[in-house]
């Protein structure tokens, strides 16, 4: 079996793994995170101030949505009425067989089809004023023909818009990142612990391979090439790269009550550190806006 069909196969039978165990779902990160992501102004999720704010008054004739998984960020944008025409695609069939169902019972029409976005094409003479990735481009291993493509096919005046994770590929850290995780994690007493591994270990290639090799295929190429084929108009880091890799491990219930001050304050805590001078490594996610 190739690496494509490992990584559809994965996809075919996990197709909502994208929007299951999301750290944000957890409210001390999600009202952290997405008031970084909006420049600090607002803790709505990111679409929802994405459209209410930061595209306030706008209205799109097309919207492009490679990589849309079960679609529901495209639900979103459909019962928003921002987009006349909403196209979105994914390879697994599982997602794109479950997505019309759910935008059925939103009462919205979204055209939603099965391609790869490694290979996708769009019929000549078809423009986007607006193209949107979430979670999907770090999938792409051919990130030139697919920035290109985008670049081609949007509007003068359109706008990419990419949330993505930026940090190492493969999800496999440096020596420096490990050590802090495990450092930090040795805080924690078995209690506030979601297993009893004493310690983070990177998954090996083979085992990467073998899971879904699509995963941060290039994650790390993705903001240097994004700023070599677009102009930036607004772009976030917003940290994660020590919290992100670190809260698989912590017993989440106990870090999600946003009344309990110690518990928030950890989290906070842990989301500030990949932002302070000289700590290492990259933020693991950002979001921006490329005209």
């Amino acid at each position: 079996m190739n690496l494509k069909s490992i990584a559809q196969k994965y996809w075919e039978t996990h197709p909502h793994a994208a929007s299951q165990g999301q750290w944000t779902s957890n409210p001390i990160i999600g009202e952290t995170v997405y008031r970084r992501m909006s420049g600090g102004q607002s803790s709505k999720h990111w679409l929802s101030w994405l459209i209410e704010s930061y595209f306030y008054g706008k209205h799109f004739q097309r919207v492009l949505c490679p990589g849309c998984g079960v679609g529901s960020h495209e639900i979103i944008l459909a019962k928003s009425g921002i987009a006349n025409v909403i196209d979105a695609f994914d390879f697994s069939e599982a997602s794109i067989l479950f997505a019309p169902k759910e935008a059925c019972k939103a009462h919205v029409k979204i055209n939603f089809y099965i391609d790869d976005l490694n290979t996708f094409s769009i019929p000549e003479g078809i423009k986007y004023d607006l193209v949107i990735c979430s979670g999907s481009l770090h999938h792409v291993k051919e990130l030139e023909r697919f920035l290109s493509l985008i670049q081609k096919i949007l509007h003068p005046d359109g706008y990419f818009i990419v949330n993505e994770y930026v940090g190492d590929c493969y999800n496999i850290y440096n020596d420096k990142q490990i050590d802090i995780i495990n450092k930090l994690l040795a805080c924690f007493p078995p209690e506030l612990r979601s297993s009893s591994e004493q310690k983070f270990k990177n998954a090996t290639i083979e085992q990467v391979m073998q899971h879904d090799p699509s995963e941060c295929v290039r994650s790390k190429l993705i903001l240097p090439f994004l700023e070599y084929y677009f102009i930036p108009e607004f772009l976030q880091l917003f940290g994660g790269s020590i919290l992100h890799i670190l809260y698989p491990l912590l017993n989440n219930n106990s870090f999600s009550n946003l009344e309990n001050l110690e518990a928030s304050t950890i989290v906070r805590l842990l989301l500030v550190i990949p932002l302070l001078p000289g700590m290492v490594g990259t933020p693991a996610l950002f979001i921006a806006f490329f005209a």
